[in-house]
Parts: C-alpha cells; structure tokens; sequence
C-alpha cells in the first residue's frame, strides 16, 4: 500500500500556485513606447563650442520611463 506524504501534498499545492495560477500576477503585456526594448532614443542638442565649430543635434538612449526599463506594462483587464 502506497503511504500519502502531507509534505509532498503541501509542496505540490505551493508549487502549483507560484507557477501555474495567473490569479495572482497581473497582466503584462509589451510596451509600446519601447517597444518591449526597454530604452527610447532622444535627442538631445550639441551646442558650438571651442573643440566644435557648429552646434548640432545628437541621439542617446535612455531608460524608458513608460515602462521603467523592463519593457513591459501591466495590461488593462
């Protein structure tokens, strides 16, 4: 006869809970402002200077603050 181990019973409760319930987490879904990337290029302005004879204008990413970086957003429901 095969023994029952509550333990066991218990662990696979906990186990299914965390990874198999969508009860718990939120929705995400892709950011569109990144486009799921996480970052957004800006552009920013170069200025004339003494090493440069004419200003002009220059991208850089940056961290998208939409989605704080992760590239996703939780999706309404």
């Amino acid at each position: 006869m095969h023994k029952v181990d509550p333990i066991e019973i218990m662990l696979s409760d906990i186990f299914d809970k965390v990874f198999y319930s969508k009860d718990q987490e939120p929705s995400r879904k892709v950011c569109e402002d990144c486009d799921g990337v996480g970052w957004v290029e800006t552009v920013f302005a170069r200025p004339q200077n003494f090493d440069r004879d004419v200003g002009y204008l220059d991208t850089r990413r940056v961290e998208c603050e939409e989605c704080g970086g992760t590239g996703e957003v939780e999706g309404e429901e």
